[in-house]
């Protein structure tokens, strides 16, 4: 008698028909861009300019990081997008020193903590390249066991970027019409201040000292051969500047600052637009200390300068208020960038900005510049921006490896060969690497734009790293004590660990501070940010999202520091 087969069984290595039918398929790995250019203050009438600027950036990373590149090498690709646009103070348009010229910084740091930096170079065109070119030429070994530099300055970073195929270029060429008219009006404020130094020090008797005198345009045109600064327009935004006005105006201890600290400088309203009227009404179901209105139909979640802890394992940042978003929204009916069947929604994978301190001055669901921020006339120098140096970009690859890099083209009018923060690892950018023995595989990075010399004192960028890394905060006595808050902890990190720093406590120069971090492990990468200076501009984007989001944070009237974040889920 026959017997008929037995059925064969579902094959038990995933692969059959069931399988493929119930079994979702796993997701691909999500990389992730972020980016900010610079603190300060951001003038309204040129805000959408630098968030264009940021929206820029980020596209241009966020296409090397789909076509499979390395993390540094999508911080080179976006901080490059950065130092072309004339309205950043890095590469093109950057401030020129007290002899007028060009010196940048840059810094580029990877996943294993590797870094390759510039300072003080002149003539060369994007700096974040010749960083990078430094970083890949560490680690390839000189005769003579030689140790190969991570770091140069000046002529010899110059030379060793014409050595390595980089394009060197004249001085002229990195100068745009806005940044020259401020090396004149600077010039102009120096003399003068030195004079009156001068007379007030002079005593019976003795010679009084020189006087600087300032160079007449004629004379700096002459000298430095500029008539061809504005060639290449189409690249460095020339008309744009010329049209919107001065941008890069001045940094807390430049000439034309006054002294003034940013946070003492609020946004001035448009000549001629009404008064933005926020309304504020208490949240049922939040604690005393937060609040919600309600601006042009979007709904903004605010909370005063020291936030509440949240519980062990919740995480702050989630809100369903949008308070940044695409500059350019897609169409409903659009599909994803690039036509993939598999890039989900940006709702599915990000959890919005939440910003606390944040005043709403743009309607961020419009293509449109708002009625409160609409170009018009500047009758004062608060109309101008007030940016500090560095602008800053921070990514992650289809590997998991995350990145960090920094550019600047400095303060306004400093001593010739100063390197900044853009240019130190530790100061303006820092990576924290993932150990093998941990488990959540966490690694964290770090970049800062703001008052340098300070940054440099309080080792900025390195400390707030560190600080997100281990969950600490500065305690009583100045030991450190766990903070499951990260708003807290980075809030924590400018007041005590930057501002209440012993030196930077009643120093001459304004204590401003804007920092950009991101922490990943195996549940997800989460972005921050804070400030306490007017505000800060930053972009953000994932490899799963159709364009970048944008916001301008602004630290608003009562608040010590703004702040805000989001989560990009990798499971």
């Amino acid at each position: 008698m026959m017997t008929s087969p037995e059925p064969s069984p579902i094959p038990s290595d995933g692969d059959g028909p069931v399988d493929r039918i119930w079994k979702r398929p796993p997701k691909k790995p999500v990389a992730a861009i972020f980016i900010h250019a610079g603190a300060g203050y951001h003038s309204i009438m040129n805000e959408r300019v630098h968030l264009q600027a940021c929206s820029d950036a980020a596209s241009a990373g966020m296409m090397f990081l789909r076509a499979g590149a390395t993390a540094p090498e999508a911080v080179e690709a976006a901080i490059k997008s950065l130092e072309d646009k004339e309205i950043t103070n890095a590469g093109f348009g950057s401030n020129l020193n007290i002899d007028g010229v060009v010196e940048c910084d840059a810094t580029v740091v990877d996943h294993l903590g590797r870094s390759g930096a510039c300072g003080a170079v002149p003539g060369v065109k994007n700096p974040i390249t010749l960083a990078k070119r430094i970083l890949d030429s560490s680690s390839k070994p000189l005769s003579l066991r030689r140790v190969p530099p991570n770091i140069l300055v000046g002529q010899g970073a110059k030379e060793f970027a014409e050595e390595h195929g980089i394009l060197t270029v004249r001085n002229e060429s990195l100068i745009s019409r806005n940044s020259r008219d401020r090396y004149f009006r600077w010039n102009e404020d120096l003399t003068r201040a030195e004079a009156k130094r001068n007379t007030r020090t002079t005593f019976p008797g003795s010679r009084p000292g020189p006087v600087r005198r300032t160079p007449t345009p004629e004379e700096y045109d002459k000298a430095a051969e500029l008539a061809s600064y504005g060639h290449n327009s189409q690249q460095r935004d020339h008309t744009s500047a010329i049209l919107t006005g001065t941008w890069n105006e001045g940094q807390p201890d430049s000439p034309n600052s006054g002294g003034t600290p940013l946070a003492e400088s609020g946004p001035p309203a448009a000549p001629g637009t009404p008064p933005v009227v926020h309304k504020t009404t208490p949240s049922p179901n939040k604690s005393p200390d937060r609040a919600s209105f309600t601006f042009m139909g979007t709904t903004f979640h605010a909370r005063a300068s020291k936030p509440t802890p949240a519980q062990p394992g919740e995480l702050s940042g989630k809100s369903p208020g949008l308070v940044a978003g695409p500059l350019s929204p897609a169409s409903a009916n659009d599909g994803p960038a690039g036509g993939d069947d598999d890039m989900e929604d940006a709702a599915d994978d990000f959890d919005y900005f939440e910003t606390y301190g944040f005043d709403a001055t743009h309607d961020q669901g419009s293509s449109k510049p708002s009625q409160t921020d609409r170009p018009g006339p500047q009758t004062s120098a608060k109309g101008m921006d007030l940016i500090t140096d560095t602008v800053g970009a921070i990514a992650i690859d289809l590997q998991g490896n995350i990145a960090a890099g920094s550019s600047s083209g400095g303060i306004g009018m400093k001593h010739r060969g100063r390197i900044g923060p853009a240019a130190l690892v530790g100061i303006g950018s820092a990576v924290v690497p993932e150990d093998p023995d941990d488990d959540l595989a966490t690694s964290v990075a770090a970049v800062t734009s703001g008052t340098g010399e300070h940054m440099a004192t309080t080792l900025a960028s390195a400390k707030c790293a560190e600080r997100l890394f281990q969950g600490t905060r500065r305690g009583p006595g100045g030991r450190d004590i766990q903070e499951e808050d990260e708003h807290v902890l980075l809030e924590s990190f400018i007041v005590d660990d930057f501002m209440g720093h012993c030196g930077v406590k009643n120093q001459t120069s304004a204590g401003a501070i804007g920092v950009m971090t991101v922490k990943k492990d195996r549940t997800g990468i989460y972005f921050y940010f804070a400030h306490n200076t007017d505000s800060f501009a930053l972009a953000s984007m994932s490899s799963t999202e159709r364009e970048p989001l944008c916001v301008m944070s602004r630290l608003g009237k009562t608040n010590q520091v703004a702040q805000g974040g989001r989560k990009v889920r990798v499971d």
